[in-house]
């Protein structure tokens, strides 16, 4: 009988990293192979060869796989989408370019409202009209849809969103309009409100229909290439991450392409929780620092938060996604200096080409890995195991420019960038945190992703974190994610009550519709019913509010009518949120929320062998000048190999620590052991307080 394998790939700005796992000896192989942006799907197949190659197996052993990609997220932050057209009902055809009253900065008169991304010529408004119980005032106008199809078509548009007023309710509409279209214009991709975002709220709502729309085409054309090809290899198609931390199938995630907008990010918050259960933590701030942006995110009590309503480029996008903050503050994040003479560091990224300057595929511009390089904390002979060797002398001609412009040592300004860049990812985690109402102190921070490890200590230092993990297979810790994600199918409808034991009966109704849904779609996918696991959330407002909080309950406190311990629960996050709480106003239900999970079988992370007793002098490979930012000044320090270090290994700083794909700083005052699945854990001896600037 021929072994079996469980394969991920995970497609970043500057690499594509790739984890094969053998299931029966629980050994996990890893790799990086440069992206593709022009074509990712050469970085994917590139990658399997090459995973497939070191681990000497067939494609056809491989009976799991999960890919996660940036492909829709980097399409819209490039503003790549196609041109979408739009059918709504007659008379909120602006609906989308209006928005909300509300600013995101209240006092700047100059800000730009982000686009409606659909022409207003290509905005239709059709007679059509349901009331908000589900009820048909006004029927659906054939003709008109017709006749906005036929202009779509004649213009060359490829993509339309259908948004009609309460299709949350009653979508009867919006599915003889997608009937319409598939009948006049059949080649045409077509994004329904009911189905992308089912829930009450014109603009949001419509919206999110309308960015699916606008990046369906592309996605789609890219999982079908992509498909193409692995069948050509011999490789079985893939699950897709989902932004929500679980996964779907290739099929849906070519009709819901919305929800892979944080596709690889959230396989790190997965697999950093699965971590963290194994080593018996329960509360973890994740920072995952990558070529061109960093991830934040926390997770609670072995659990990531869920947020329902994301904004990326200034958009509202109501899906569920892990709530995550996210910076332009990567290893290829470019510095530059303002017209007042300041030192700055991104968004603007080197990306996978060129790439940082150190790379030698013709960068000019300094980038944060360069200044990583010159400050020597990283070995240019051992990059990627020394796979790739980095030119010093590329990134010292690209630091020059900003030394001349800030009339700075180069050295001088390498540490400015990495400074810059670690007080932007610092703000990051207070926001994920100190600004929810949780104190970082109380948390510990998770670093993976190439470069993080590099910057971890001196961000918890900052926050006044005191212990930073790097895990095991940092490097590919996404990838590791979609391994241990289950497959996860979220729910939603509205329906307004009081929150009463007399409206008990509607609310469990209401779930038991959604609980169909789920067991449903599970039953489709081949889950057995014991591996089928359903929960529950209720959005929750004092009555007379315009926005709510979604709160985790119990199907039993529905059964049993147990108001008080979800009104406990409502009381306790809305204080937590706002600071402030009166239990004693009134409280109602506004939208309905379940998550149908199919559990997947756990791997087994191989712990670290033990081939000797315990003593990091054996890991120890020499020395190296390294710029310290707890002196500010270059020092000689021991430098080991990651790969030799075994648990119980303990290392004083400073030190460096090189791994294959990752380097490790360790500073004054910080303590590494190594525990027995190869995780590295830093203490850090009298750490900052939270209002501490760090390094």
């Amino acid at each position: 009988m021929s072994k079996q394998f469980k394969l991920a790939v995970d497609v970043g700005g500057t690499f594509t990293d790739v984890v094969l796992f053998d299931d029966a000896e629980n050994k996990m192989h890893l790799t990086k192979t440069p992206s593709s942006p022009g074509d990712p799907s050469e970085g994917v197949i590139n990658g399997i060869k090459k995973i497939i190659m070191i681990a000497g197996i067939l494609p056809e052993e491989i009976h799991y796989f999960v890919h996660g990609t940036t492909f829709a997220t980097n399409a819209f932050l490039e503003n790549k989408g196609s041109e979408v057209a739009l059918l709504t009902t007659d008379g909120f055809k602006d609906v989308i370019e209006i928005g909300r009253q509300k600013r995101p900065k209240l006092y700047d008169l100059f800000l730009d409202k982000p686009s409606a991304l659909v022409e207003r010529r290509f905005r239709f408004g059709i007679k059509e009209r349901m009331t908000a119980e589900g009820d048909v005032l006004e029927t659906l106008d054939e003709k008109d849809v017709k006749k906005a199809v036929e202009t779509a078509k004649e213009n060359g548009i490829t993509s339309i969103a259908v948004s009609y007023l309460h299709s949350y309710i009653n979508p009867k509409h919006e599915l003889m309009t997608a009937q319409i279209i598939k009948e006049v214009y059949p080649e045409c991709q077509i994004s329904l409100s009911h189905q992308i975002s089912p829930e009450f709220r014109e603009y949001e709502r419509t919206i999110t229909t309308v960015v699916n729309a606008y990046l369906k085409p592309q996605t789609r054309n890219y999982f079908i290439n992509l498909e193409k090809k692995l069948k050509e290899l011999n490789v079985k198609i893939p699950y897709i991450m989902k932004s929500n931390g679980g996964v779907m199938t290739m099929k849906e995630a070519s009709e819901n392409v919305i929800q892979t907008l944080l596709s690889g990010p959230a396989g790190g918050v997965v697999a950093a929780g699965f971590v963290a259960q194994q080593m018996g933590i329960k509360n973890i701030i994740t920072f995952d620092m990558g070529g061109t942006s960093s991830d934040v995110a926390l997770v609670e009590q072995q659990l990531p938060r869920i947020t329902l309503e994301s904004r990326l480029k200034g958009y509202p996008l109501k899906v569920p996604m892990i709530e995550m903050e996210t910076v332009g503050a990567g290893g290829g994040s470019l510095g530059w200096v303002d017209n007042g003479g300041l030192l700055k560091v991104g968004p603007q990224s080197a990306g996978a080409i060129p790439g940082p300057a150190c790379y030698g595929n013709g960068g000019e511009q300094p980038a944060i890995t360069d200044a990583n390089l010159l400050l020597g904390r990283i070995d240019p002979t051992y990059f990627l195991g020394g796979e790739m060797r980095l030119d010093t002398e590329a990134a010292k001609a690209a630091y020059e420019q900003l030394s001349v412009q800030t009339e700075l040592k180069l050295e001088e300004v390498a540490a400015g960038m990495v400074k810059i860049a670690n007080h932007h990812m610092a703000e990051a985690v207070r926001l994920v945190s100190v600004q929810k109402g949780y104190d970082p102190e109380e948390f510990t921070l998770f670093a993976f992703g190439g470069a993080s490890p590099l910057h971890a200590t001196a961000i918890a230092r900052e926050l006044g974190i005191p212990k930073v993990v790097i895990p095991k297979a940092s490097s590919q810790l996404s990838a590791v994610g979609f391994l241990v994600a289950d497959i996860r199918h979220d729910f939603t409808s509205t329906k307004i009550v009081p929150l009463e034991l007399d409206s008990m009966d509607r609310i469990s109704l209401e779930f038991e519709k959604l609980s169909k849904k789920g067991k449903d779609m599970l039953d489709k996918e081949s889950v057995l019913p014991n591996h089928q696991l359903l929960t529950y959330k209720l959005d929750l407002r004092f009555k007379g509010q315009a926005f709510e909080i979604s709160v985790d309950i119990n199907k039993e406190e529905v059964e049993f009518r147990d108001i008080d311990c979800i009104l406990s629960k409502f009381h306790a996050a809305y204080e937590r949120e706002y600071g402030y709480c009166d239990p004693k106003e009134p409280v109602e239900v506004v939208n309905y929320r379940l998550s149908a999970i199919g559990l997947q079988p756990q791997i087994e992370i191989e712990k670290k062998e033990r081939n000797r007793e315990a003593s990091s002098i054996a890991a120890k490979k020499g020395v190296r000048e390294v710029y310290l930012f707890s002196s500010n000044c270059f020092e000689n320090i021991d430098v080991y190999d990651l790969d030799v270090l075994i648990e119980g290994d303990q290392i004083e700083g400073p030190a460096v620590i090189d791994g294959v794909d990752t380097t490790i700083m360790i500073e004054i005052n910080e303590k590494v052991e190594i525990d027995y699945l190869g995780n590295v854990i830093i203490t850090l001896k009298g750490a900052a307080s939270s209002d501490s600037k760090g390094y």
